[in-house]
């Protein structure tokens, strides 16, 4: 457990802690929970209102760190211990979920538990704290009455368990969100390995993508093949299509962006935004390039070029100390400059890791001021750039690669090339 690779996650969330003045903090989003613990449950994929499992992290290092789940799902640390990830916390703290618990007390005349597996559970029943709460609210309110922080200030990723809380036992909180994202924006060596094996996944899955375009070629067939190539490579589609945007233009910009419809036949001069989005071992892959079915008209190519030339110049200034607004609006009042409607160029820096948008600007981040304002950049950081040109005479062209911030520049973490693709 010494060398576990959260331990690093829980250092840093625990000096911003010190920063903040905090007691410590309640983490309750399952995305939180993992990344501080490692620990996941298949009811994650519920969207529940209330939460199915939660940490917290003492400002003191002499507290334990404490999880907190269903007390039939202790069975799930032996599991994932004898996968090779085992669940990083100290002491455990269990409640009841829909009756479970005196279902798994039961006994079965026809079951008998290995000698290994009881031993196992034994290990973890002993680092449960106190008794099986009745719900989860419940489980949270013990371990801050019995760890004397309820008159101290506690954080929360989650406020209406913050307010619950407070209303059980009067406990003191504040909004734990900002902090904790500013921490996860900070990425430690085991996540950066992880990241950079996912650009390898990313590029893998691209140059697939791109053996399937062709004239004729159906865009549900197509975003099919992704989805099983994705699987094969260990990489998770997002659950409503692989390909987030796809398809032609029709020159108007909307929310959904580009959409081709599933049963259309792709046409020669279409052309085709591949938005390429899924999960790979919990980091999330973003890689984005313009396709052209057929030979391009020399005009679109030059478009398409000077678009890269904009994404290049962005690129370059990647480094500690930039401020992410300042880069854009650089390019956009320079290099952007060459293109026939300038103002339709889109640019935009942003933070990636477990989710696609983990900026640690404040929050609501992905409003104006999001885009106003920026945030510094600094080393270990892990930023997606995203260029897209919403050109109406000729056509959209988009790139987005991701980067690792290093002590002097930025590295990409796709090696797929940024030319504009050609099909047959």
């Amino acid at each position: 457990m010494s060398t576990h690779p959260r331990l690093k996650n829980i250092e840093n969330l625990r000096q911003n802690l010190t920063v903040k003045g905090a007691a410590g903090i309640v983490l309750s989003t399952s995305k939180n929970v993992d990344y501080i613990c490692g620990y996941q449950s298949v009811m994650d994929g519920w969207h529940l209102t209330e939460p199915l499992s939660s940490v917290f992290i003492p400002l003191d290092a002499s507290r334990p760190v404490t999880l907190f789940l269903p007390e039939a799902s202790v069975i799930g640390l032996v599991v994932a211990a004898r996968e090779g990830s085992p669940i990083q916390f100290e002491r455990l703290r269990t409640f009841d979920l829909l009756n479970f618990c005196i279902t798994a007390r039961g006994q079965d005349a026809h079951l008998e538990l290995s000698e290994t597996l009881v031993n196992d559970l034994d290990q973890y029943s002993k680092l449960i704290d106190g008794e099986c709460a009745p719900d989860i609210i419940e489980s949270i309110a013990r371990c801050l009455l019995d760890e004397g922080l309820a008159t101290e200030t506690v954080l929360f990723d989650d406020m209406r368990v913050a307010l619950s809380m407070n209303s059980k036992i009067g406990q003191k909180y504040e909004d734990g969100l900002e902090l904790i994202h500013k921490t996860r924006s900070i990425k430690t060596n085991e996540e950066i390995k992880l990241i950079r094996e996912s650009g390898v996944k990313a590029d893998k899955v691209m140059s697939h993508t791109v053996s399937k375009l062709k004239t004729g070629a159906r865009w549900t067939d197509i975003e099919k093949s992704v989805a099983h190539f994705m699987i094969d490579e260990n990489v998770d589609p997002l659950p409503t299509s692989p390909m987030l945007f796809g398809g032609s233009y029709d020159t108007i910009f909307r929310p959904d962006l580009f959409r081709t419809t599933f049963d259309t036949p792709f046409e020669k001069g279409q052309i085709v935004i591949l938005e390429t989005q899924g999960v790979y071992k919990n980091h999330w892959i973003d890689i984005n390039r313009t396709a052209h079915i057929g030979p391009a008209t020399s005009e679109y190519k030059a478009q398409h070029r000077l678009v890269q030339n904009c994404f290049t110049e962005a690129s370059s200034h990647l480094r500690p100390g930039q401020n992410t607004t300042q880069i854009c609006e650089e390019v956009l009042n320079g290099s952007a400059r060459a293109l026939d409607a300038p103002e339709k160029l889109l640019m935009v820096i942003h933070s990636i890791g477990r989710v696609p948008l983990e900026s640690p600007s404040r929050y609501p981040a992905t409003g104006i001021h999001g885009a106003t304002e920026g945030f510094l950049i600094e080393e270990s950081m892990v930023l997606s750039l995203d260029c897209l040109y919403f050109g109406s005479k000729l056509g959209p062209s988009h790139m987005e690669n991701v980067f690792v911030i290093e002590k002097n520049s930025a590295v990409s973490i796709y090696q797929y090339p940024l030319e504009l693709i050609e099909t047959k």
